[in-house]
């Protein structure tokens, strides 16, 4: 952190007011690597001290700070003539859109969300530092201000009486039309039709004399249906005697194609493109909020195919996610056909289905006058799912099983109707499936199946049912196999093999995860204990933890206590929590977590890029590796959405020297992809399936192992 840096040199003074200290450490950091002066205070007062005395170029202000937050600072520093013209950018969390617009009108010229996503910020003061010497220039002379115009890297354009009278190169080239249309033609033209209105009330705001409202975003519609995102921020200047707006605009088009695909990855399940769980809910309370207010019925449909394990286990994942692709676009086309939904059912069906993962989806069903036609739609989607379905060559056939619940007769939350729904289709399930059924009161409590379930599971733990199968990690650029992780499985005399995804919620359920988590740690150590006898070289031992174990910070005395037994090396073992237990973790689970990585274990994130985590989060933990998530890797090559996803998570990891672990690789493009952009291992059926212990050695032996020390 600079705090005594010469300032001889003005250029590039930057001065940082932020309480995080962590935050405004890292901040610090970088804006020095980038060859900015930096000063940093903690609060609003000394934010104003510093500015008077060092003047610098600009300011990035936090908004809640003690002593003195920083609105109150950025007036004091507008209303003093020596510091007025000081730009000040503001930082916040999306949430805090009240203090953005009082920081606007407090004097702030830009705000960038927390936390900091460095490019963006740095790019933010740099189109600052920008704007910041254009404004200079405009106060020295006419001919200084047009040579700057001309070159500056934003679009700055000024329009009078609707028409654009001037623009410099970026913005000619960022509106891509010949000159002589853009000076013969309102510029609102341009303006994508749905934003136009908005930019009409924001540019009359500007011509009555009010301060700007915070700087906005809109589209531009270019030639050839060519539509860009762009921020703007425009003033009131005196344009050759008469009022005009002049506009610096900043091309947004890359930032708001991220955001939408991180909004996709909150809201929506990435294999069938359906909203998620959290997506559907908030439909739902907004859907309760209606029916409340009209006093209708809504109906919530809990669906769940039948043995669908058993497609994925005859035809593998791959025909299995075609298949729940291909029930999802059927069950929307069911809801288009229904007569019961509201009459804006192009709009609201592609939220009324939702997919919560595994082989089950969840409808709801609005403005219900008669429940017959509930059942109409239920016996509709038995009758659709059950149609045979043509993939990649294959004939498939599948049922489901629905569970039924009515607002407000069975519960009047989200949370209530989605639950019941569930009970329901259990009963369904129970009396022979491919059927439906109403939640009843007599349905409370846990499904006889699902005691069953438990029951069976507490015995194969004990009978010695479970077994470990495991899947070789290869490093990319040796070709040469570098671990090992272990899967458990359940092989159930009625439902044949039981994966994690199904094991995992039964253990919870019944009080069984933490001996059966010791089961699988100790049975996964031991078997690289023999592995090593055998002759085999060592290798890494991956192995997944269950989060609910680690929030109780249970597994804190469970792993050092098996490595003890077992004698097996710390070094060797690597523990994956998935990323969304990592965000959730608080200051004595992050404890834990530094303790286990100072007794030599390695730690990976599992499942990345489903979480919505940040370069932030992972910088505050001890990590080794992240593990893209196979969601995003059986769509690359061709994807391009999913090409930029894994390009910077790769680059991301590496940046922050973690080692980075593709899940789910099946094809050689897949694999020249990852290594073209520098990833470090595999792991997928390309290479190899799960297998049992006694087929790893005859493996390891063909394929040579690589030193993992």
């Amino acid at each position: 952190m600079s705090k005594g840096s010469d300032m001889s040199n003005r250029s590039n003074v930057v001065l940082i007011a932020e309480d995080d200290g962590e935050l405004r450490e890292l901040v610090c950091t970088e804006l020095e690597s980038e060859g900015f002066q930096v000063v940093s205070v903690t609060n609003g007062e000394e934010a104003i001290s510093k500015t008077r005395s060092l003047k610098p170029d600009v300011i990035v202000m936090d908004l809640n700070m003690p002593v003195m937050n920083g609105i109150e600072a950025i007036k004091k520093l507008k209303t003093d003539h020596a510091t007025s013209h000081i730009p000040i950018v503001v930082g916040t969390v999306v949430e805090e859109k009240e203090d953005i617009v009082k920081s606007f009108e407090a004097g702030a010229i830009a705000y960038i969300t927390k936390p900091y996503f460095m490019p963006e910020l740095m790019a933010k003061i740099n189109s600052v530092l920008q704007s910041k010497k254009l404004y200079d220039k405009l106060i020295l002379s006419e001919e200084k201000y047009r040579l700057l115009v001309e070159n500056a890297n934003e679009a700055i354009l000024v329009i009078q009486d609707g028409i654009l009278t001037f623009f410099n190169p970026t913005a000619l080239e960022l509106l891509d039309y010949p000159q002589s249309e853009l000076t013969s033609n309102p510029f609102i033209e341009f303006v994508h039709a749905e934003d136009r209105e908005e930019v009409l009330e924001y540019h009359a705001r500007i011509l009555s004399g009010k301060r700007a409202c915070p700087a906005y975003s809109f589209r531009i519609a270019s030639r050839n249906d060519n539509v860009k995102w762009v921020e703007a921020k425009g003033v009131l200047i005196d344009w050759d005697g008469k009022p005009a707006t002049l506009h610096f605009i900043a091309d947004i088009t890359a930032r708001k194609r991220t955001e939408e695909e991180m909004r996709f990855l909150a809201f929506y399940d990435c294999l069938t493109g359906l909203p998620n769980r959290l997506m559907f809910n908030e439909h739902m309370n907004q859907a309760l909020a209606y029916a409340k207010r009209t006093k209708s019925q809504l109906a919530t449909l809990f669906l769940d195919l039948d043995y669908f394990k058993r497609v994925n286990d005859t035809y593998g994942h791959h025909l299995g996610d075609m298949l729940l692709r291909a029930v999802g676009e059927r069950l929307i086309r069911i809801l288009r056909k229904s007569d019961i939904i509201a009459r804006n059912v192009e709009d609201i069906c592609s939220t009324n289905v939702a997919r919560f993962g595994g082989d089950e989806f969840v409808l709801l069903l609005t403005n219900i006058q008669d429940v017959q036609d509930v059942s109409k739609v239920a016996r509709r989607i038995l009758y659709t799912i059950s149609d045979a379905f043509m993939l990649d060559g294959h004939e498939l056939s599948v049922t489901t099983s629905i569970g039924i619940s009515l607002y407000p007769a069975d519960g009047e939350e989200p949370e209530t109707l989605i639950k019941h729904a569930d009970k329901a289709m259990y009963h369904a399930k129970n009396l022979g499936r491919n059927n439906y059924q109403f939640f009843a009161d007599s349905l409370e409590g846990t499904t006889p199946e699902r005691v069953t379930l438990r029951g069976d599971l507490r015995t194969a733990l004990e009978g010695e049912e479970l077994s470990l199968y495991y899947q070789p990690q290869l490093a990319i650029a040796s070709k040469t196999i570098i671990g090992l992780e272990a899967l458990i499985r359940w092989q159930h005399v009625d439902m044949g093999v039981v994966t994690p995804a199904d094991i995992i919620p039964l253990a919870e359920e019944s009080g069984l995860m933490e001996p059966i988590s010791e089961w699988v740690l100790r049975t996964a150590c031991l078997q690289h204990l023999a592995w090593q006898k055998a002759g085999l070289p060592s290798m890494r031992m991956a192995v997944n933890v269950s989060n609910l174990l680690f929030k109780q910070q249970k597994l804190v005395r469970l792993i050092p206590r098996v490595l003890d037994d077992t004698g097996m090396d710390p070094s060797f073992l690597e523990i994956e929590l998935t990323e969304s237990s990592l965000l959730q973790i608080g200051k004595s689970t992050k404890a834990a977590l530094q303790y286990l990585k100072e007794t030599g274990v390695r730690i990976a994130v599992d499942d990345f890029g489903t979480g919505y985590s940040s370069l932030y989060h992972l910088k505050n933990y001890t990590l080794d590796a992240l593990k893209i998530d196979r969601s995003f890797i059986k769509d690359i090559p061709g994807n391009a959405d999913s090409e930029i996803i894994v390009s910077a998570i790769i680059a991301m990891a590496h940046s922050l020297k973690l080692e980075v672990i593709a899940v789910g690789v099946e094809t050689e493009k897949q694999l020249e992809f990852l290594e073209e952009r520098g990833c470090d291992m595999i792991q997928g059926y390309l290479f190899s399936p799960p297998l049992p212990s006694y087929d790893i050695i005859p493996l390891i032996q063909e394929e040579g192992v690589e030193a993992t020390m």
